[in-house]
């Protein structure tokens, strides 16, 4: 029997090489003027930044840069945004980069037209509107360019949260595979982990919907079939292809389900450490699969499956349990076989840790329901 749902995503998605070029017409929508947000350096180094400013030029709108998006952007940097939208009397927001880049342009968005500073939208005010957002993603790994949602990080008490209304969904989107091909190795196996992340947990996910698990299930096969080209050989565009439709279709499937209790423990790590997300979340992926396997069995082994592990004749939860023996092979490929020690975590971290992960809406859409002494043990099994 298939459970009452509702669906609804209002994304423009434009998807596959050459699309970037259709940002003038696009963003001659809604004006013609654009803050561009983008992170301090790569989108500069690479030439996207000045092909932007070149297309929108000729498209007649004017472009205001904002490039001091970090790693992992704080409440601060986004109310730097507004002020800058809010001062050039900008008529949109056009994030360009990876997921920091276009979560920071989606708060920006919504702290330049409601008057009130961007943590408040944490602590359970709702924004009544955002200026009109555009989405240009260059890694394979977020999906932010196709849902709502955004993680922001606390400055002073380095929490990092995340939220997402109706209002901060993006207008318009473009993935173009061509804007990827010069990602280094190592960031290229980050972003495609944590897109992986975001397919397993959508699956699981107590929120999950037969479109989310089709979403989920695809992307999860897709990555398993193409990061390890696309690590391997940056410049092979089919595998590029497929991992942008892999980033995509996970974003699409946590637009519906969220993430879970693997995202909720991960962020602790990187908002205190500046760790990479991908990277913190291969550390504790083998805890937490090992911890939720047992509430879903059928769908981890599902995942064993498209592993490539062999599955038949087994028992339900022994089938599941080679889905853990998958990915310590997949991380493998990718040096990503590590834990959090190598992240800069020790054990006087975890309870700030737990209490923080504890408090974060997705670490309650994990089938599996955990206490803190279960996340505890998560942390210390992956340290």
């Amino acid at each position: 029997m298939v459970k009452m749902f509702v669906h609804h995503n209002p994304v423009e998605l434009h998807f596959g090489p050459k699309s970037f070029e259709k940002i003038g017409t696009l963003a001659g929508r809604y004006g013609k003027k654009a803050l561009l947000v983008t992170g301090k350096q790569s989108m500069r180094k690479s030439g996207i930044l000045d092909e932007l400013e070149r297309i929108l030029g000729e498209a007649g709108i004017d472009s205001v840069i904002f490039d001091k998006v970090e790693p992992n952007p704080s409440y601060s940097t986004v109310e730097a945004g507004a002020d800058t939208a809010i001062s050039k009397k900008c008529d949109m927001v056009i994030g360009c980069g990876g997921g920091s880049a276009m979560d920071a342009a989606k708060a920006i968005a919504i702290a330049s037209l409601n008057n009130k500073e961007i943590s408040s939208f944490f602590e359970g005010e709702t924004p009544s509107k955002a200026m009109p957002i555009i989405e240009i993603t260059t890694t394979a790994g977020t999906g932010s360019e196709v849902d709502r949602y955004f993680v922001l990080t606390n400055p002073e008490t380095k929490e990092k949260n995340a939220t997402g209304f109706k209002c901060s969904y993006p207008a318009a989107a473009i993935v173009d595979p061509m804007l990827m091909k010069t990602m280094p190795p190592r960031l290229t196996a980050a972003t495609g982990i944590d897109a992986f992340f975001h397919g397993l947990e959508s699956y699981v996910s107590r929120l999950s919907t037969p479109i989310s698990e089709l979403y989920a299930k695809e992307a999860m096969r897709l990555i398993i079939n193409n990061l390890y080209e696309a690590f391997r050989n940056g410049k092979n565009m089919e595998a590029r292809e497929k991992m942008a439709l892999a980033s995509t279709l996970a974003g699409l499937a946590i637009d519906i389900s969220r993430t879970t209790l693997l995202h909720a423990l991960e962020h602790p790590v990187s908002g205190h450490l500046n760790a990479v997300h991908g990277e913190g979340l291969a550390a504790l992926s083998l805890a937490y699969m090992e911890f939720t396997l047992p509430l879903c069995p059928e769908k981890f082994a599902n995942v064993a499956s498209l592993f490539g592990e062999d599955i038949d004749g087994l028992p339900e939860q022994e089938a599941a349990m080679k889905s853990i023996d998958g990915m310590k092979k997949f991380l493998r490929k990718f040096g990503m076989d590590i834990g959090l020690r190598e992240l800069g975590v020790n054990e006087d971290m975890i309870d700030v840790f737990v209490e923080e992960a504890g408090k974060s809406p997705i670490s309650k859409t994990n089938p599996r329901p955990a206490s803190p002494a279960d996340m505890r043990e998560i942390y210390l099994k992956s340290l």
